[in-house]
Order: C-alpha cells, then sequence, then structure tokens
C-alpha cells in the first residue's frame, strides 16, 4: 500500500514511503491558521455592544464607510449561526435608492502584513486563500466581498448570492494570490478584506481579477441601502491559505481579546503614579500586550497628567508626566494603535 484514498476523492489523504519509513497526511484543518482576528465577533471593547454609525463596530472591522446619501448603523448582537454566540449586524435608517457614482456602503477588515507576508503576494508562485464566512439580510440577491492590497491599488471583488432572507447562509470564496502590485508585509497594511453592501460605479470592477483600482464590489451588487430598515450579518469570519474552506476554530475569550488587544486596549480601571516632590514625576501605564506601533492614546477623566511623553512611550507602554499632583489616569482610557 502505496497511499490511503477515500472513495471518489481525486488526491490521496494519506501517502506513504515505504523505503523510508514514513508517512505525509494531506491535512486541511489547520489549528489556528486564521488571518482574522474577532471572526467570531465577541470581543468589542469600544462599544460593548452599542450601536455607532462610524469607525469600528467590533474589534478589529470597521464600518468602512456608509459613504453616501443613506444612513445606517452596526452593532454586535446574539442572533447568530448554530456554533457561534455573536453576529455583527447592519440595520439601514436612511435610503440611498439612486447610488452616485462615489457612494460605498461597506464593512472591513485590515491584516497586518507581517501576518501575510509568507503568502507571496505580489510575485509568481504565491499562495491562494479563501475566505469563508456565514451571512445573514433581509434582502436577497448578488452581493460582493473583496481581497485588495493596503494601499486599495490591486482589488479582486467576488460575487456571492444571498438565497433566503433572514436566513444563516455559509458562503466560501478563494482567492488567487496577485502575482503583481505592492503588497505590505510589515507592521501595515497587509491585506484590506472588504464585505458591500452598495457601491457606486467609481467602487465597482470587474470580478475574479486584480484591478488596479479600490474595488469594493461589482456592478451586479445589490443596493442594500435601497430599503429602509434592511439588515445584513456577518459572522463565523475566517481566511485562511489554499483553496479549501476548514471549519472555523473558536479560540478562547483570553486568545481573541489578547490580539485585539495589539492594535487597542480600553483601560479597564484607573490607573495612578505618585506624589512629586519638586520634580517631574511619571505615570507609566503597561501595555497588555506589545502593540503594533506607538498608540494614539484618548485619556478619560485625566487628573494631575502634565502631557504624554512620546519621546519615551512606545510598543510596551506609555509613559505620562506631571509636576503638580498625584497623575491619573480614568477607566476607559483608550490607546489605538490601529492599521
Amino acid at each position: 500500500v502505496n497511499s490511503i484514498k477515500g472513495t471518489g476523492a481525486s488526491t490521496a489523504a494519506i501517502t506513504i514511503d515505504s523505503s523510508a519509513g514514513t508517512c505525509t497526511a494531506n491535512i486541511t484543518n489547520r489549528s489556528n491558521e486564521n488571518y482574522i482576528i474577532n471572526g467570531g465577533c465577541i470581543v468589542d471593547q469600544r462599544n460593548s455592544g452599542s450601536a455607532v454609525t462610524s469607525g469600528f463596530a467590533i474589534d478589529r472591522t470597521q464600518i468602512e464607510g456608509f459613504d453616501g446619501g443613506g444612513t445606517g448603523t452596526a452593532q454586535r448582537v446574539t442572533d447568530s449561526p448554530s456554533g457561534f454566540t455573536h453576529s455583527l449586524k447592519v440595520t439601514v435608517t436612511g435610503t440611498d435608492t439612486s447610488l452616485a457614482a462615489s457612494d460605498f456602503y461597506t464593512l472591513r477588515h485590515i491584516i497586518e502584513g507581517q501576518n501575510i507576508a509568507h503568502l507571496g503576494f505580489g510575485a509568481s508562485g504565491g499562495t491562494s486563500v479563501t475566505l469563508s464566512f456565514f451571512v445573514k439580510s433581509s434582502v436577497t440577491g448578488t452581493f460582493c466581498a473583496s481581497l485588495g492590497n493596503g494601499s486599495n491599488n490591486r482589488t479582486m471583488p467576488k460575487e456571492y448570492t444571498i438565497s433566503s432572507a433572514d436566513t444563516w447562509e455559509k458562503k466560501t470564496l478563494t482567492f488567487p494570490a496577485d502575482t503583481t502590485g505592492t503588497w505590505g508585509t510589515d507592521n501595515g497594511r497587509g491585506f484590506s478584506i472588504r464585505w458591500c453592501m452598495g457601491a457606486g460605479s467609481t467602487r465597482t470592477a470587474t470580478a475574479d481579477i486584480y484591478n488596479a483600482s479600490e474595488a469594493h464590489a461589482t456592478s451586479n451588487q445589490t443596493n442594500l441601502f435601497a430599503t429602509n430598515g434592511a439588515t445584513f450579518q456577518i459572522t463565523g469570519l475566517k481566511l485562511e491559505s489554499g483553496t479549501v474552506a476548514t471549519d472555523f476554530e473558536h479560540r478562547s475569550f483570553g486568545q481573541e481579546l489578547a490580539l485585539c488587544e495589539r492594535y487597542l486596549f480600553v483601560l479597564p480601571q484607573s490607573y495612578q503614579g505618585t506624589t512629586p516632590n519638586s520634580q517631574f514625576v511619571h505615570l507609566y501605564i503597561n501595555h497588555p500586550t506589545t502593540m503594533r506601533a506607538k498608540p494614539t492614546v484618548t485619556q478619560v477623566n485625566p487628573l494631575n497628567i502634565g502631557g504624554y511623553d512620546s519621546n519615551e512611550s512606545g510598543t510596551y507602554a506609555s509613559r505620562f508626566f506631571t509636576n503638580s499632583g498625584t497623575p491619573r489616569m480614568g477607566t476607559g482610557s483608550i490607546f489605538d494603535a490601529e492599521l
């Protein structure tokens, strides 16, 4: 026996090298291979489930734009398919029935370049990636997701069909590696993944090829924002190497939170320094993990903080100084190093 292959399969599940006494297994369920962080929509440090009209609706996935005459909200909700506890839900609150060329209504998830550098996009011989997700919408029709680079000048939109209203459906889309263009490989933007809900002509392009533009969708994209009260939900977001969509792997909440905190963390309690003695003193706040870059800090209820010491702050900790009274940083202060 040189191999073991399932009935009807085109490739062997196990290949045996009888001379070496070894075997090779074709394993598709690869542990932790999901380049999307918070794909189960469980972490929401900023909003705790409250609806927002712009910015990050959950950790790592944002409203890229409700950019047109329509309005909407996005929020984490508990309505989800079997095996999941949360999803990201968009609700149309004001319609845009005639899309202008520059209009777009899109969710976006950006992946750090270092995490996808090994895939080899931008040169020959790169590795394909497969996007899988669950989607539910009150509006049926053709919708699009796209994969693009951080510079938004290489994007491939792909179409999928929502067949039944208000029903969870799983979708799988495979993107071949681009052989040209600049694809980030450092701590900046690597991939941009988009889920489109409506797009004008300047944000549409040809399906299944890499376009030299920022394409969110094709011209067949359904306009969700033509219907007041329409909803669109996604969860189980997974991007992995290869052409096979494997099962979504649930990380623990602690693991998912730690991954999110590389890009943003919210201070869970107030921090207090020491009282100065006629000198500058400092308040150091250690970050829970190494952040992607030096964060931008939004202070909540600061007391006796003279300023942010940008020279002594970095990806490991942030330093604040004062020369008058005991410095304190309030609960809910935000440290943001998002892409």
